[in-house]
């Protein structure tokens, strides 16, 4: 075996390590949390935390449910999908010999996927905003940047000047 052949095989052994190990870990965490974000999703699920939040009256808590029906119909397929996705993944990472191209295409559509789900949170809060008066408009960009946790990615960003953080620190 060439040298060359040798140094790709070790590449190969040392990411399919890296990737079991982010894969393991992600499950390890996902597990670990679940329980916490079970009784979160419940709260969520039942929107009683918007509703209170951002003081919606029970017409515009009616509209809002109406607008978002299909929005969470499609999430929730979404979610499915990219579950049999990860699944797919793991299989192929699982076998003695796992195929780089196929991983790496099942990794875009994971990609994909993510996007999709961003796409659907998008038209939850626009319709949010829809409904909203400027009181609530307000009050549901604070929430919006809160869920995004917006300022605890500029504790890790290496720009010491940036427009963005300042704009986070006036609102």
């Amino acid at each position: 075996m060439s040298k060359k052949q040798r140094i790709i095989n070790w590449l190969s052994i040392f990411l399919l390590v890296i990737n079991i190990s982010a894969f393991t870990t992600i499950l390890v965490l996902n597990n670990k949390t679940s329980n916490q974000e079970e009784s979160a999703a419940n709260y969520f699920k039942s929107d009683a935390f918007l509703k209170e939040e951002l003081n919606l009256s029970d017409k515009q808590f009616a509209e809002i449910e109406r607008m978002d029906y299909q929005v969470f119909r499609s999430y929730q397929i979404i979610l499915d999908i990219q579950c049999e996705t990860n699944f797919s993944l793991l299989e192929e990472l699982s076998k003695d010999e796992p195929d780089l191209i196929k991983m790496d295409s099942i990794a875009t559509k994971i990609g994909k996927h993510h996007a999709s789900l961003k796409r659907q949170t998008i038209k939850h809060f626009l319709n949010l905003r829809k409904i909203c008066n400027e009181e609530q408009t307000v009050l549901l960009n604070q929430l919006i940047k809160n869920m995004m946790k917006l300022d605890d990615q500029c504790k890790y960003c290496n720009k010491v000047s940036c427009s963005r953080r300042e704009s986070l620190n006036k609102k």
